[in-house]
């Protein structure tokens, strides 16, 4: 499961610019249109996790409003330091760097835990191991040896300590953004705000509804026409994700990409996008990665296994593939 990420750009899915539109938000798409102004909703963009963070609330206090937005890019900003392996002294470098993490913050055990978890259920082809395979794909290496080093069973996570088998590391760059949003969601909804969007890059969550009491919107975008929606669904309660061959391609015919399969090295060849609801972002977003490596068959046989999650899937041919309880195409 897991998605190659180039230094140079700003986020592994930098290219899932979720914005705005008359009311609709746009998964995947290139637009930079914002929503209408209103005086109930507020709105404000940062840059963290080198991708933009967009928060949307519909309040009718605006300073009261500012005080929620600050707190929670102010969580988002704490949890982001649990979970960065690109920085030294943050606790999953550390864990990279000595194989071994005693009394780890609670946030990043239960965010390995569910990383597990997901690993299980996808019989590895969701595998946060898989950082040294990623890094000799990108420097043009064989990838072979790294490949050995990439086994989920051999990340043992405690309360107490964390610890990898030699020579492994861990990256959580496909569900760590989901996770984020979760808790900036979270302290929105302790601020008593109800009616929000919280998106990053491509991972978002909504809450209740727009300052005009209709659900938010969702424009899924086309992975071969990515400037028009595939599908536009109406979205509330609900995380979504998508992933999507076209977003990093590195061949004219999409054949190698930034999604690459934990148990091969190679990039997955059948779907061209995969686009999970689930309930919680951090489940959406290693979901949506996992299916585009699983495939139609096992990926459908996946989400049909969990409880509230559902999933579009568009192949090669551009066919849709829909889960039962998938919003009507």
């Amino acid at each position: 499961m897991s998605e190659m990420q180039n230094s140079s750009t700003m986020s592994r899915r930098h290219f899932l610019q979720i914005t705005a539109v008359a009311g609709t938000v746009f998964l995947g798409g290139r637009w930079a249109q914002r929503l209408a102004q209103k005086t109930t909703t507020l709105r404000q963009t940062r840059l963290l996790m080198g991708t933009l963070i967009n928060l949307t609330l519909v309040t009718d206090d605006v300073q009261q409003g500012e005080q929620a937005i600050a707190a929670t890019f102010a969580e988002m900003d704490r949890l982001i330091t649990f979970f960065n392996w690109r920085a030294p002294d943050s606790p999953l470098a550390i864990l990279n760097q000595i194989g071994t993490l005693a009394q780890p913050p609670a946030e990043l055990v239960n965010l390995l835990q569910e990383a597990n978890q997901y690993s299980a259920l996808s019989n590895g082809a969701f595998d946060v191991t898989i950082l040294p395979l990623l890094t000799a794909v990108q420097a043009g290496a064989d990838g072979e040896q790294s490949r050995q080093l990439v086994n989920y069973r051999g990340l043992h996570v405690a309360t107490d300590e964390i610890r990898l088998e030699p020579n492994m590391q861990v990256t959580l760059d496909s569900i760590a953004k989901g996770r984020v949003v979760d808790g900036a969601t979270a302290v929105l909804q302790a601020h008593g705000y109800h009616n929000v969007l919280v998106e990053a890059g491509g991972d978002l969550l909504a809450q209740g509804s727009r300052a005009d009491g209709q659900p938010w919107r969702l424009g899924i975008t086309h992975p071969r026409q990515t400037d028009s929606p595939l599908n536009i669904l109406q979205l509330s309660g609900q995380a979504a994700a998508t992933s999507g061959d076209y977003q990093h391609s590195f061949s004219q015919d999409f054949s190698s990409h930034h999604i690459i399969d934990p148990r091969t090295g190679a990039s997955p060849g059948e779907l061209a996008s995969v686009t999970v609801l689930a309930p919680t972002a951090a489940a959406a977003d290693a979901l949506s990665t996992a299916v585009m490596v699983l495939g139609s068959q096992a990926g459908m046989a996946l989400i049909d296994q969990l409880p509230s999650v559902a999933a579009l899937l568009v192949n090669k041919e551009m066919e849709l593939i829909t889960s039962a309880n998938f919003p009507a195409v």
